[in-house]
């Protein structure tokens, strides 16, 4: 049997173990190999490695290690795992403070092994202590304190309340021939308060199932209730050809919570997101570890919860986007109600053209919350001046959709009737859109002081078309 399938097949079996509601607070697995301390090859010191260890500490100050073969560090081994061997001295491994304030119940757990002959109990041995609420070492219930030639052996400690929680392991190991091993350190516990998370509690907002030649997909979610949804008890996932749920995918295995009225995107690697939209907040994103291979054509995005219950669904195809886009290459169907059924095709549309064709972490362009009355287009200010003074600098038209799905054209002529530039040309409008005009033509040449026309048409493939027209004047001096 391979060594990382004997780690993991013995992690399952520890968890199998423990208390049916209960869940991984604090796990250690020793997968950074050469993480220690080892002698020095010419015998005159100690070398030493932490960078990037986090988790635990270690007191070395009582070892003698005189080759590079005499260590207590993490090695490759059975998938990772710490050992000591030969060191002449005590090593004592110090987890991080762990908060478990949010848990009852809670069980320490630890793989205490070793290898070799040597029954000598003054030299050899691993004994597992813990510190409650920063109080006194306590030997473990079980297997607390190894000496000689025990063999492999699990220490456990159960039924913990408190705050805080350290774990503490000495370890002894005088035998070049021997090692001692410490692996699998698991705190797990019962959630105080679980928070149970339903369907209609995070819905799918936004997918992008097509990007550019190096993008990424990317699936946004947003938490449509007034909990604070844990992000470790949710997965991704999608269907096989028999409709089976398949490529089943934690969103995370860190304690983030996803809070009301909070929006997050999702994808493989932000470095295929952000190049090509507008990030308004790159914060509300999440790379995933393992992300699901989303099809061009058609495909189900499916949200899960920790116990498998699906919390939304959502079958999309690429003729969903908008007629008006020949290449739907990087652009994103936004959801657009909360109210509405997420497999309601008309629940669905085309990020607009204004937002870059997607809006990953934040409210989508195509979204309403309530029925418009009419469309509505806006024009401020009377006159501007575009030179920087903070004062008027540009020009606006502030438009209002009544549902998605319009194009908009803007064109801006002189008094004479000439066109000197379009502002939007056939674009795809979102529900609430603002479009500027800073006073250049199409050339991005500055146009003299005077007054102008501006004409928007906006129409939809359903035949409604309107049109609005305003004056503005262009004053002041641009040098």
């Amino acid at each position: 049997m391979k060594p990382n399938l004997l780690k993991l097949l013995t992690y399952s079996f520890i968890l199998f173990f423990n208390p049916i509601n209960a869940q991984e607070i604090w796990h250690e697995s020793f997968s950074i190999p050469d993480k220690g301390v080892w002698g020095k090859s010419d015998g005159t010191g100690v070398n030493s490695d932490f960078i990037g260890i986090t988790k635990w500490t270690l007191d070395f100050s009582q070892v003698a290690l005189e080759t590079e073969d005499d260590y207590a560090k993490t090695v490759t081994t059975s998938g990772g795992r710490f050992e000591c061997c030969d060191i002449n001295g005590e090593v004592v491994w110090r987890s991080e403070i762990i908060d478990i304030t949010a848990f009852k119940n809670i069980t320490i757990q630890l793989d205490a092994n070793e290898t070799g002959s040597s029954t000598n109990e003054e030299q050899k041995y691993l004994k597992a202590f813990f510190i409650l609420d920063q109080s006194e070492e306590q030997s473990f219930e079980i297997n607390s304190d190894n000496r000689g030639n025990w063999g492999q052996t699990v220490a456990q400690q159960s039924g913990l309340v408190g705050n805080d929680l350290q774990i503490v392991v000495y370890m002894n190991n005088h035998y070049a021939s021997n090692k001692v091993i410490l692996d699998e350190v698991i705190v797990s516990g019962e959630e105080k308060n679980p928070v149970v998370i339903e369907p209609g509690d995070i819905v799918l907002n936004e997918v992008l199932f097509n990007p550019v030649p190096d993008g990424e997909d990317y699936v946004e979610i947003y938490n449509n209730s007034e909990k604070e949804i844990p992000l470790n008890k949710l997965y991704l996932a999608s269907r096989d050809g028999d409709l089976e749920l398949t490529q089943v995918y934690a969103l995370t295995s860190e304690k983030q919570k996803l809070l009301p009225n909070e929006y997050l995107a999702l994808t493989k690697d932000t470095l295929g997101v952000f190049p090509w939209f507008s990030i308004n907040c790159p914060e509300c994103f999440l790379q995933m570890e393992k992300f699901p291979s989303f099809n061009n054509d058609d495909d189900y995005v499916v949200l899960l919860n920790s116990d498998m219950e699906i919390i939304d669904e959502f079958y999309y195809y690429e003729k969903m986007h908008s007629p008006i886009f020949y290449d739907r290459e990087g652009i994103a169907l936004e959801r657009i109600s909360f109210s509405a059924p997420t497999n309601d095709a008309s629940n669905w549309h085309s990020a607009s053209t204004q937002s870059g064709y997607g809006t990953p972490g934040y409210q989508n362009s195509q979204f309403i919350n309530h029925e418009a009355q009419k469309i509505s287009v806006t024009f401020q200010p009377e006159a501007f001046s575009p030179n920087n003074d903070g004062y008027n600098d540009n020009y606006s038209i502030d438009l209002s959709m009544d549902s998605p799905g319009y194009i908009c054209n803007i064109l801006v002529f002189d008094t004479a009737g000439r066109r000197l530039c379009k502002l939007s040309d056939n674009a795809v409008l979102g529900t609430h859109e603002q479009i500027s005009w800073n006073g250049k033509d199409e050339n991005g040449n500055q146009l003299p002081t005077g007054p102008y026309i501006v004409m928007v048409e906006v129409f939809n493939t359903d035949g409604t078309v309107e049109r609005f027209k305003d004056g503005v004047v262009l004053t002041d001096r641009f040098e």
